[in-house]
């Protein structure tokens, strides 16, 4: 039994008091601050009998300010202690202790050091003994690196590479506890044993059942109430510069669009649950290692785990941070073993998945022959031909047989482009430490090459081309027991190089210049260009060759430090952290310039030669410059304070208090002119601060309750609304740990049911690129002269200043708030063979700040004033399935699958009200297009056909058929009368056409694996739906002839187009066809519109894992060698180029890759 009673005189409580000021400071230096005489102001009355030496402990740090040190493998805690004293000091309480102890201390300020009392050398060998052992897995391989500790002390070691390991062990009641990652952790009693063999058996659920949440902390998923998916690495592991590329269709609520496969710019587009704002805003927050930062220079090696926190429990408490989702990304940091070398080698060949086919110049001209005709009426067409069309039938077999390729070329533009290029990554990482220090390092290299054909005058590269290094160093240092210290630091290092146009604006030309003007070159080598040499005429050649180069070089740098300190002798499952990062990233552009003498050319001479004409004088290739430069800078500061604790086995508490602040600042981006396009309010720093509170309870396991707030200031309000906080509540109840569950045959069928509801609100600030919207905006217009002659001595002025209010002030706009409530079920089968988490959700977000469009200028608004208004849903459902299943010892089966399915509407929105229902966008989905009705093609039925003179034919629509241009034929779209008035105008447009909006409502992905022995192979798909593609985006990308016959190309598909010999045939890809862009045909209309749904196959891996046995007798640990193709097919309805990635086609495609891999580990 213990009693004990403690005295303090004023002085005492007063500091007692001063002591809760640790919240955020560094408790290190404070708890050295105290006087050394402290323990004569304290007494305690004590009646001890028969308690540990750890109570006793316990008791003087919980009633004092004196903290105990000591090596627990010293110092037996559990020594028995029986002691009566009134009034002692705490140095006489410890005299008494330390007789029965066996131990001796030592007191220095506030902190008292135990050791124990010196015996001999001789006596302690007598105590100690050797036993050695095996460490092996279930296949009987050896397991290198497995950590042995002697329990409740702090000796340890780890097996060789034969799993053998050697340790000291005082008794025969020693208990040695054996751990390795990814094995189930055994407890072993030595007993009198001197050899011992253990076997450690795959945990396959440790890494499932924790789950990294808000902040940094771990939670298990039996306590989670928030909607969180996570992603093993392995998964994201693709041949790609961008870590975003590999996210469609791998995790549920995660919706990814690629819009693009060139080198450094192939990143995707990502929302968690889709959007939920038509004003922007819209993209998750991404921190890694709980710092704001990008992903996607990250190497996946770098990886340790990856979250996605969907609903408001999960991310209210980043306030407005997190409104539209957080991505919570960590590092690989050290651990308590003998390092271990990791080597990753890539070589990869990447193809385009699709390039848009151009018509060759025979078939194009002879279409501009049929355009023409059909301009002219469709008189006689032999007669045509033979008369007045543009190009004789000689002239085109010259442009078919290509007997002259200078006057009669057929340039192919994509000719330009390589059939495959090669990327290479090559990856380092070293992992290990001991008790005290545990480090990760990791250096990468990535290499890309682009697939322009660079063939250029100078000595130079032009084509694409991006190189990166990435270093990483994670260190822990446990300082004390009870005090760590992390500290890391990243860099990344890029270098691309380009050509000295862009790629869009190569592959603009690509796809718009005609294939029948002019050859790549002249047959004489000299540059070719056509008469008209200007944007959007330009030989794409020459833009790649014959423009220069780029070389970009940019650096970044990532530093975090962070101090943990426990504080149990305040109360047990109590601690602080504090961190603090510091970002920088710097780019610059060099540039050098060419131009080649261009020349045109008018034909032959009688000797046969080109004549040439001189069109524009070159420039030899230039000095350098700098085209462009910008930086960044960012720190971020972090302070925690976190409680966890169980009462009596069964109440788990949990509570977190967060203070974060941000700052931003950029350093005045500059264009090669030397002009600011960084500047003014734009370099002020940028900042950000945060409040977060969050508190967890749950009772045995079966019912959690989590409620949480943060509240963040923002700089883009006036003084009164820069606060918005932001509430959720959150529980779920584990149905599978009730008694009635308690049941073999419920669990062999039923092995987990979990319930989850929660409500939250979030927010959002975002007003794009303005600052400060609230403030109002004065304009000095200059003077006005209000006829007044100067006296003398300092007369009146002639004139007075025009200033006036242009912007008016804002300052009662405030934060958007979202409400997100979800409910979600997790659950699993058959003994934890297939798990399957399902989550509805709802979100509103309302107050939408936007700049008004409806407000008249009579109203004296100059600009349009910034306001709250506007209202948004986001509703659908998001699961997900993973299926494991073993077939004797060697054959492993697992499969997966996620669906996400939402659909946003616009439920108020600031618009005119509409003449039409059908023409107001409230009501419909963000992105969903107003356009034209097409009821098909005009046939001869719907005219009156008269014949000319000439042969040609006049068509003269029927009364009461609507259209929109007076002169329309046959062939030509007929488009839908909605509002009956017998004119096609913009009141016939709707945006209830049937056609879904540009970004997918619905993404799903599903995969398999097989694993014989050493072999493993998997398949993964990718899909889409509910999405619309517009084949013409760009009308004079995709439309022959919009821009006439010299500056407008066309594409095989071309040909599927409409002709006078079968005018009632509507199957047509094109409608008529007509020497210039005609506006009836290039309206934007269902009949360009088509389902952008598809299926891909995103991933195929197959690969063999080395006998461990094997590999160890050439002193490796691990072996694999893998090939792994990635894009490989497509199943869509575009057919003419890859559906995601939109603009006609007319964009660096995504690349199909096959990749041939090696993973070695020492």
């Amino acid at each position: 039994m213990i009693n004990f009673m403690a005295k303090e005189d004023s002085v005492a409580r007063k500091n007692g008091k001063y002591l809760l000021l640790f919240v955020f400071c560094f408790l290190v230096a404070a708890l050295q601050a105290k006087s050394p005489v402290y323990g004569q102001a304290k007494t305690f009355t004590v009646s001890l009998k028969n308690v540990t030496l750890k109570e006793v402990i316990s008791y003087v740090e919980k009633n004092s300010q004196y903290v105990f040190f000591f090596k627990p493998e010293v110092i037996n805690q559990s020594t028995q202690i029986s002691v009566s004293l009134k009034n002692a000091t705490v140095k006489q309480l410890l005299d008494k202790v330390s007789e029965q102890a066996n131990i001796v201390y030592e007191m220095k300020e506030r902190q008292i050091v135990l050791k124990e009392k010196k015996v001999s050398e001789q006596s302690v060998s007598q105590k100690k003994r050797l036993l050695q052992g095996l460490v092996k897995d279930e296949q009987g391989n050896p397991i290198i690196g497995a950590s042995i500790q002697l329990k409740n002390t702090g000796t340890g070691v780890i097996t060789d590479l034969d799993g053998l390991f050697q340790i000291q062990v005082t008794d025969k009641n020693s208990v040695i506890v054996i751990s390795y990652i990814g094995y189930v952790t055994q407890e072993i009693s030595v007993g009198d044993r001197s050899s011992i063999t253990v076997q450690l058996k795959e945990d396959t659920k440790s890494l499932e059942e924790v789950v990294v949440t808000a902040f940094g902390a771990t939670q298990k998923k039996e306590t989670m109430v928030g909607s969180i998916q996570q992603v093993r690495p392995a998964e994201l592991k693709v041949p790609s510069s961008s870590l975003s590329t590999s996210f469609a269709g791998r995790m549920a609520g995660v919706i990814a669009i690629q819009r693009s496969g060139q080198s450094g710019a192939d990143g995707a587009d990502f929302w968690i649950r889709g959007q939920s704002s038509y004003a922007g805003g819209t993209s998750p927050l991404v921190l890694v290692d709980g710092v704001p930062r990008s992903m996607n220079d990250l190497d996946t090696d770098e990886i340790e785990t990856f979250t996605v926190l969907k609903d408001a429990a999960a991310t209210a408490v980043y306030g407005s941070e997190g409104a539209n989702g957080v991505v919570l990304i960590t590092t690989k940091r050290g651990r308590a073993q003998k390092t271990i070398i990791t080597f990753n080698a890539q070589y990869s060949i990447a193809t385009p998945t699709r390039m848009p086919e151009l018509m060759n110049s025979w078939d194009y001209l002879s279409m501009w022959n049929e355009a023409s005709w059909n301009d002219a009426g469709n008189p006689n067409w032999d007669s045509y031909m033979q008369n007045s069309a543009p190009y004789s039938a000689e002239a085109l077999a010259r442009y078919r047989d290509g007997v002259d390729p200078d006057l009669y070329p057929n340039s192919i533009w994509t000719d330009l482009l390589s059939n495959n290029t090669q990327n290479q990554r090559y990856t380092v990482n070293l992992r290990g430490g001991s008790e005290k220090t545990k480090f990760f390092v990791s250096g990468a290299y990535y290499k890309e090459n682009g697939m322009f054909k660079s063939n250029p005058l100078d000595d130079y590269n032009a084509n694409i081309g991006l190189e990166r290094y990435n270093l990483r160093s994670n260190v822990d240092m446990d300082i004390t027991p009870t005090t760590k210290l992390s500290v890391d630091m990243s860099g990344q290092y890029r270098t691309q190089n380009n050509p000295g146009n862009s790629s869009d604006q190569i592959f603009k030309h690509i796809i718009l210049f005609p294939t029948h003007l002019v050859p790549f070159t002249w047959s004489d080598g000299t540059a070719a260009v056509c008469d008209t040499d200007a944007d959007g005429r330009y030989n794409p050649y020459n833009l790649l060759n014959y423009s220069g180069y780029s070389k970009k070089w940019s650096v970044a740098m990532q530093t975090k430090a962070t101090l943990r300190q426990k504080l149990d002798f305040i109360t047990k499952g109590l601690s602080v952290q504090g961190s603090i990062s510091f970002d920088a990233d710097f780019s610059s552009t060099l540039a050098r310039s060419t131009s080649p003498d261009k020349y045109t050319v008018k034909g032959r001479d009688e000797n046969g030669q080109l004549i040439k004409t001189l069109f524009a004088e070159g420039s030899p290739l230039g000095e350098a410059s700098v085209s462009t430069s910008s930086g960044t800078k960012k720190i971020y500061i972090e302070a925690q304070l976190n409680y966890e604790r169980t009462f009596a086995k069964k109440h788990a508490v949990t509570g977190t208090f967060v203070y974060n602040q941000k700052e931003t600042q950029y350093q005045g981006s500059r264009n090669s002119s030397g002009a600011q396009t960084v500047g003014g309010l734009q370099l002020l720093p940028y900042r950000k601060q945060n409040l977060v509170m969050r508190g967890t309870y749950a009772y045995d396991g079966r019912y959690i309750l989590e409620a949480s707030f943060g509240a963040t200031g923002s700089e883009n309000f006036a003084p009164g609304n820069r606060w918005g906080v932001f509430p959720a509540v959150g529980a779920a109840w584990n149905v599978h740990a009730e008694k009635f569950m308690q049941k073999e045959n419920v669990l062999d069928i039923l092995s987990k049911l979990r319930l989850r509801a929660s409500y939250g609100l979030t927010g959002n600030d975002n007003t794009g690129s303005s600052r400060f919207v609230y403030r109002e905006l004065l304009t000095n217009s200059g003077s006005q002269n209000i006829g007044l002659n100067p006296g003398t001595n300092g007369g009146p002025t002639t004139s007075i200043g025009r200033i006036y209010e242009n912007t008016f002030a804002a300052p009662y706009i405030s934060w958007e708030i979202e409400k997100k409530s979800n409910f979600g079920i997790d659950m699993g089968l058959f003994r934890g063979r297939v798990d399957i988490t399902a989550d509805y959700f709802y979100n509103r977000r309302e107050d939408i700040l936007i700049q008004r469009v409806t407000i008249p200028t009579a109203t004296g608004f100059r600009v349009n004033p910034w306001q709250n208004f506007g209202v948004t849903t986001n509703e659908g459902f998001d699961a997900s399935i993973t299926v494991k299943h073993n077939i004797g010892k060697d054959w492993v089966l697992s499969a997966r699958g996620n669906v996400t399915y939402a659909v946003n509407k616009i439920v108020e929105k600031d618009e005119i009200p509409q003449a039409y229902p059908w023409l107001a966008q409230t009501g419909t989905s963000i992105g969903t297009n107003k356009i034209y009705v097409a009821e098909g093609l005009f046939t001869n039925q719907d005219f009156i056909i008269t014949e000319k003179s000439d042969g040609s034919y006049n068509y003269k629509l029927k009364d009461g058929i609507a259209t929109y241009a007076a002169d329309v034929k046959p062939g030509d779209i007929k488009y839908k009368d909605l509002n009956g008035d017998g004119v096609i105008n913009d009141n016939d447009q709707t945006y209830y056409s049937g056609i879904y909006p540009n970004n997918p409502q619905l993404v799903y992905g599903f995969g398999l694996n097989v694993q014989y022995k050493g072999i493993y192979a998997g398949v993964f798909f990718q899909g889409v739906d509910k999405t619309s593609v517009n084949l013409k985006a760009n009308t004079s990308y995709f439309v022959p002839f919009a821009n006439g016959k010299d500056q407008s190309s066309a594409r095989v598909q071309a040909a599927d187009h409409w002709r006078a010999s079968d005018p009632n045939n509507m199957n047509v890809l094109y409608p008529r066809l007509h020497t210039n862009e005609y506006s009836n045909n290039t309206l934007n209309s269902t009949w360009w519109y088509r389902n952008g749904s598809f299926l891909r196959l995103k991933n195929v891996e197959l690969g063999y894992q080395f006998d461990k046995k094997l590999v160890q007798r050439w002193k490796m640990q691990n072996l694999r060698v893998y090939v792994q193709g990635s894009n490989l097919a497509v199943w869509d309805h575009v057919k003419m180029w890859d559906p995601e990635i939109g603009n006609s086609g007319a964009r660096y495609p995504i690349n199909a890759t096959w990749t041939f891999g090696l993973d070695v580990t020492f």
